[in-house]
């Protein structure tokens, strides 16, 4: 149970540090997601009002997925590492 609570703090510690810094490393990435979101509203927008088009779109992230997958596997391996 210490190694458990031992860990969380480090791993809590670790993703605040990244979480800082991350900004300070892509300053200009806040702006180019929030310029990339504006487009993508407006797109939204532009295809409701054209009834040529159909009403449901589909939406899979497998890219997402697939990142997700990848990083929860090298996580999950660390952490058995250094637990084991």
């Amino acid at each position: 149970m210490g190694n458990f609570v031992l860990y969380s703090i480090i791993g809590s510690v670790v993703l605040t540090l990244l979480l800082n810094l991350l900004p300070m490393l892509f300053p200009n990435f806040a702006a180019n997601t929030m310029r990339k979101l504006e487009q993508s509203a407006r797109q939204t927008i532009d295809q409701h009002e054209d009834n040529n088009r159909p009403r449901v779109k589909v939406f899979f992230p497998w890219k997402a997925m697939l990142i997700g997958s990848v990083i929860l596997t090298i996580l999950v391996n660390l952490v058995r590492m250094f637990a084991g």
